[in-house]
């Protein structure tokens, strides 16, 4: 008699994609974080050429995420065979889990935002305004990637 505990634990695909999201997009900001800190210690903020790294970093991250994604599909396809179309497809908790990871990330751009407005006001350089977007956007995404991979792999 076979045990529902022995069986192996599937993921879907949204959760896949909640792992490699979260992966391309850290190693995509490592990636001009690494090049951008060294780059404050030696140029003025004001010369800084950062707006290119930037959305080549942003790029990078995009077309990661993509490529990933496809191949942990076809890696999924390739390992489950027939099995792939008859097991997990969607699960029900996907939206359930998709709207709490939201409602953590809100909050946190919102204060991101609120960060920015404070600084376009106070005439900051873009440097420190684009910077802080693009933080505020990294962290409410990792919060969200994390939150949710908490809830796939431990529940509500």
């Amino acid at each position: 008699m076979e045990m529902a505990d022995e069986e192996p634990l599937h993921t879907t695909r949204e959760e896949r994609q909640v792992w490699t999201g979260l992966v391309t997009m850290v190693l995509s900001s490592v990636l001009y974080y690494a090049y951008m800190v060294p780059e404050l210690f030696r140029t003025p903020v004001a010369e800084i050429t950062w707006v290119p790294p930037l959305f080549f970093s942003m790029l990078v991250g995009l077309v990661a995420t993509i490529i990933f994604a496809i191949v942990v599909e076809v890696v999924v396809v390739v390992r489950r065979g027939d099995e792939s179309q008859s097991n997990v497809v969607a699960d029900v908790r996907d939206k359930e889990i998709s709207r709490r990871g939201g409602r953590l990330a809100t909050p946190i751009l919102g204060t991101g935002i609120g960060g920015v407005t404070i600084l376009a006001s106070l005439g900051a350089d873009y440097f420190w305004i684009g910077n802080l977007a693009f933080l505020t956007g990294l962290v409410a995404a990792v919060a969200e990637g994390v939150i949710k991979i908490r809830l796939y792999r431990r529940g509500f």
